[in-house]
Order: C-alpha cells, then structure tokens, then sequence
C-alpha cells in the first residue's frame, strides 16, 4: 500500500492550490505564520489529516496485525469463534484444622477467607469434619480476577466471620501457593493465540491440545510431549505441561484443563496433565558502551527487556544464549556494544526438566 499523505503535504497541497489561483491577495501569505490565508489552509489541511488517520485505523482493523482492542475482538470473533480470555481469580487449595476432635459439621461453599494482607478468598468445595477428624481440604478462588490476586504458601490464614464455623477452634493455611490469577489476555498474546487457529483445527494433534489448554482462562503455557515405547511407538499417551504466567500451575487447574480438553484430544488418547513449578534462572551481562552513553539508564533497560524475554518462555521450553544475545542486539544503536563476552552467565543453554518452566527476576539479573 503506497504511503499516505502527512499534515504538511496536505498543507502543501492547499498552498499549491492557492498559489496558482489567489488574484487578489499576496501568495506568500500562505507561508506567513498567522495570516488568514495560512490559517485557513492550515485547518483544512489539520480537518483532511484526521480523516486520513481514522483511514489508516479502519485499514488496521480488517486485518489481524493491525486491529486493536474492541477492533481485535471482533475480528477474532467473527473469523473464528475465539474470544479474549477475561481477568480469571487466582485458585489454590486450602487445609482446615482443628487440634483436638470436636464436633461434626461442614464448611460450606462461599466461606470467606482473607489472607494476612487481606486478599478475600472464598471456599468451592465444601468440607466436611467428621467427629474424630482433625483437618481436611477444599478449593478456593480468590474473590477479585486478576494476578495481584496470587498469594504464597500459608498466607490464606482468617475466616471472615469465624462465629459462623460449626467449630470455631478451625484453622486454616493454604500449603502451596495459589495460581492462575491472570489479567484480561492482552492483545499481543491473544492474536497468537487467534493464529494458532489454522494449525490446530484438526484437533487431536499436539498443537491442538497445547491450543485447547491455553484456551482455558488462567494457563498461559502449554507443552504437550507424545509418550513413546521402548521401541520409539507411539503408547497413546499425551503428557500435557500448564503454567500461568508465574510458571506455576496447582491441581485445581488441572482438572479444569483435562475437562476443557475433551473437544481437543483425540478419542481414545489419554491425556495426562502435570502442572509446572517454576525454576529462577541467574543472567550476569558484562556490558560495553560507546562514549557519551547515559550507561544506568540502559543497563537497566537492558535487564528490564532480558526479564521479560525469559519471562514469556513456554512451560519446558530452555533458554539458549543466542535468544539473549538476540535481546541484546535490540540496543546497538543505542550505544550497546555486542559480542561473545557479553554473557557470562549462562555458560550454556539451559534446558530444564519435564514441567519445569524457566523464569527469573530483575535481581536475578545482573550486569557490569
């Protein structure tokens, strides 16, 4: 598509007109800043850029790289049936015990929690204590959607109203971390996900399955690996890998995964879903700048933009040094010198186990 006009070639456009055509007036009050003329040509050319612009977004909007928001929505929806993943609540397991046996009762479903920070929780299973019982379990979701809804281990530690337990000497703890509070998918990782679309309507593939996971609100990534025999046959068993964002995934999820894919895997393969724990990976820099370079100011850009490459990498995928090397090389023309020394840490190209998902933090990279 050839370019499309400025604001200055439209303003040249009606300056040429009133140069060839002023009869009764100085041309070169065109150009005279706050003349009328100059006035006159400068709203009309300001009136014709705006409609130029909202040309260029009615253009971005009927093809997939360009569309927006309310504009992507629409055009995922009406293309193939996908929606934008809405914000989902963070969602764990919780233990409730008592220290000496009292009487029988249940927890009911909807019993608020509050963690030591005040984060509400609430109860979707419920839990029942028979006489000579001590603790049991149940599943809980955070009452707000969203990643600040995530706690870690042991911080779901209130009742919201404990006069309402049948037994008010109950405590609860939450053993692992909650996860899968996730934001509503933005529009980056939901047109990805809109292009997996083609590759995966088959279904019953590896791709398929990965795709049918991520569909799910809250996981992030998805790693299907095919279980082969001795011999390098297939055994028709799936192994499936989920994370959220974080890496994490707990058994709640899980479930929720193999129950959404049954419109996904193929009759007779059983799929067997594992969730990922997150491993925190440390990158040390040794960077080299040209002179006159503001160097804070870029090393820390520089860390920041590392954090987010490992960040987004799929659930048992490895970080290589090239893909590294590759983020570095973003910041040449800013001054950043690159070469083979640039990395000191990794050594190599980490690979991790099997449900493993790689991820760091800003101060777990470094640089000098």
């Amino acid at each position: 598509m050839p370019d499309l006009p400025s604001r200055l070639d439209l303003f040249k456009i009606g300056a040429d007109y009133v140069l060839q055509k002023a009869l009764r007036i100085d041309p070169a009050q065109v150009y005279v800043q706050g003349s009328d003329v100059n006035i006159f040509c400068g709203v009309g050319s300001g009136l014709s850029y705006a409609l130029v612009m909202q040309l260029i977004q009615s253009i971005n909007d009927l093809m997939l790289d360009g569309a927006e928001d309310e504009a992507l929505d629409r055009w995922v929806a009406d293309r193939y049936q996908i929606i934008r993943k809405g914000a989902a609540p963070a969602i764990g397991r919780v233990r409730f015990w008592r220290d000496t046996a009292g009487s029988s009762g249940t927890i009911p479903i909807d019993t608020k929690l509050l963690t030591l920070t005040g984060i509400e929780y609430i109860t979707t299973t419920t839990c029942s204590f028979a006489v000579s019982a001590l603790e049991n379990f149940a599943n809980v979701r955070a009452v707000q959607a969203g990643k600040e809804s995530q706690v870690g281990a042991n911080a779901i530690r209130k009742f919201s109203d404990p006069t309402a337990l049948f037994d008010r000497t109950l405590q609860v703890t939450n053993d692992a971390a909650t996860a899968h509070g996730e934001n509503v998918e933005d529009d980056d990782t939901f047109r990805n996900r809109a292009r997996d679309f083609w590759r995966t309507v088959r279904r019953g593939v590896l791709p398929a399955i990965e795709f049918g996971a991520r569909a799910i609100s809250g996981v992030e990534s998805a790693t299907a690996v095919e279980t082969l025999s001795t011999t390098g046959s297939p055994v028709r068993i799936i192994e499936l890998y989920i994370a959220d964002s974080s890496g994490v995934a707990s058994e709640v999820m899980t479930q929720q995964v193999r129950d959404g894919l049954m419109e996904y895997r193929a009759g007779g393969i059983q799929v067997i879903v594992y969730p990922s724990m997150p491993q925190i990976v440390d990158v040390f820099l040794r960077l080299v700048f040209v002179a006159g370079v503001d160097t804070d100011s870029l090393t820390e850009i520089i860390r920041q933009s590392v954090v987010q490459y490992i960040n987004t990498i799929p659930v048992s995928a490895p970080l290589t040094r090239s893909a590294i090397y590759s983020v570095l090389q973003r910041y040449r023309n800013d001054g950043l010198l690159v070469d083979d020394s640039s990395i000191v840490e990794p050594a190599g190209d980490i690979y991790p186990a099997g449900g493993v998902t790689l991820r760091t933090r800003v101060e777990n990279v470094q640089a000098e």
